[in-house]
């Protein structure tokens, strides 16, 4: 009996703490499968207690480079905070908690390259046609690190490697 009541007791304690918030469904990492990274968890469903967009556009030697859905989507165990839904190249920030992500974090997800030197196998240096160049809102990022621009909501990032495109691309939010 005295077995019974003890997890009687636990039972209802935890049912306690998970109705306070204190316990979460998103609290359990999934699996080792889809490791923490950059201290953001692939949760089960999706965080909508912060909830913004921002818009990366990426352009090699002059082409659009499709960023691709499904980053940061690991279906059907997880999500990441940082993801795309589909190949418009809008970031979607979904989070638990009032965080500012940044550049890194996001390719850190998608499993890709990014530095002041370098974007996927591409090699940045001082030659015309090996550039790395960020814009932010259609302004050039000049001395800081790529990698630590924060994400916020409706920033509009476009990043060049080699010959830029003829025009900056401006992105416009719908919401």
């Amino acid at each position: 009996m005295k077995h019974f009541q003890l997890i009687i007791l636990i039972a209802l304690g935890v049912f306690c703490l998970s109705s306070m918030g204190i316990i979460n469904d998103y609290a359990i990492e999934v699996s080792a499968q889809y490791p923490i990274i950059d201290g953001i968890r692939c949760d089960r469903t999706e965080i909508l207690d912060f909830h913004y967009h921002a818009h990366l556009n990426i352009f090699v030697n002059g082409s659009s480079y499709l960023i691709p859905a499904g980053i940061g989507i690991k279906l059907p165990d997880c999500i990441y905070w940082l993801h795309t839904h589909d190949a418009s190249g809008l970031i979607h920030i979904e989070s638990p908690q009032n965080n500012t992500f940044n550049l890194g974090e996001f390719f850190d997800i998608w499993g890709q390259k990014f530095n002041n030197n370098q974007i996927f196998g591409l090699k940045a240096d001082n030659s015309t046609d090996r550039t790395l160049t960020v814009y932010l809102n259609g302004t050039a990022i000049n001395r800081t690190s790529y990698r630590d621009i924060p994400i916020l909501n409706h920033e509009d990032i476009v990043i060049i490697y080699g010959t830029r495109p003829p025009e900056i691309p401006q992105y416009k939010f719908l919401y």
